[in-house]
């Protein structure tokens, strides 16, 4: 994120994540100035909200923690139930002051309530729009087997994620794009895929079967039919 200006982060943590208050004012007195405030509790230290906000109580407050160094945070308290000892935490390094223009343009509640006590939640309610984000990736895994790796640099893993990144759009637009698998714009994940890995496997055949005889067969006769037979079944060489 020091890297590149317009990236901030969302995301869940370790409950037990050190965090601390922000550093205390300056007294003017001699002496190296306190790098951060008192350590923190999610469970003493945070006020959670006085009713739900969607499925559970919120508390919100800036903090300093050792995930991000000397990088002001938000950090968001979430509990299913006031006296629950189960809570949730969660950081934020983008403050809902920097999005409030973000919700002058939605329509339905919570994101659109700009100026109301729900608005210091706001980045924590963003959080719920990865759910789409994981979707993806545990299709990519689960369904299109394009989980194995074997590159360690920093650049091969780069291009090796916009490849698969790329292969799985192209494979979710297919049925779009193409009459032959129009069918399956509204069938399940594992049937497509299922339909693809035979055609894939079939045109695979095809293209090994034509160069081996191509090495073989000398007879042109003989070679012409049998590229016509493979023409009838949809394929072209």
């Amino acid at each position: 994120m020091d890297e590149y200006e317009n990236l901030d982060l969302i995301g869940n943590a370790r409950s037990d994540s050190a965090i601390y208050d922000l550093p205390p004012q300056r007294t003017g007195k001699r002496g190296r100035p306190a790098l951060h405030g008192k350590k923190l509790s999610i469970h003493d230290d945070f006020i959670l909200s006085t009713e739900k906000i969607g499925d559970y109580y919120i508390a919100a407050r800036s903090v300093l923690t050792n995930i991000f160094g000397s990088r002001k945070v938000m950090a968001y308290v979430t509990s299913p139930e006031k006296e629950s000892t189960s809570r949730r935490l969660f950081f934020s390094t983008i403050f809902p002051e920097q999005l409030e223009i973000f919700c002058a343009w939605q329509e339905k509640p919570p994101l659109n309530q700009t100026g109301s006590d729900r608005m210091q939640f706001l980045p924590l309610l963003l959080y719920v729009f990865r759910w789409n984000i994981e979707v993806s990736y545990y299709e990519q895994k689960t369904f299109w087997s394009l989980c194995s790796y074997m590159v360690r640099s920093r650049k091969g893993i780069e291009m090796l994620v916009n490849l698969i990144n790329i292969t799985y759009c192209a494979m979710k637009l297919l049925p779009y794009q193409d009459e032959a698998f129009s069918k399956y714009q509204t069938e399940s994940v594992q049937e497509f895929r299922f339909a693809l890995s035979g055609q894939i496997r079939q045109q695979v055949f095809y293209a090994i079967f034509v160069k081996n005889i191509e090495n073989s067969i000398k007879s042109k006769t003989i070679m012409n039919a049998l590229k016509q037979l493979i023409r009838q079944q949809g394929y072209h060489l």
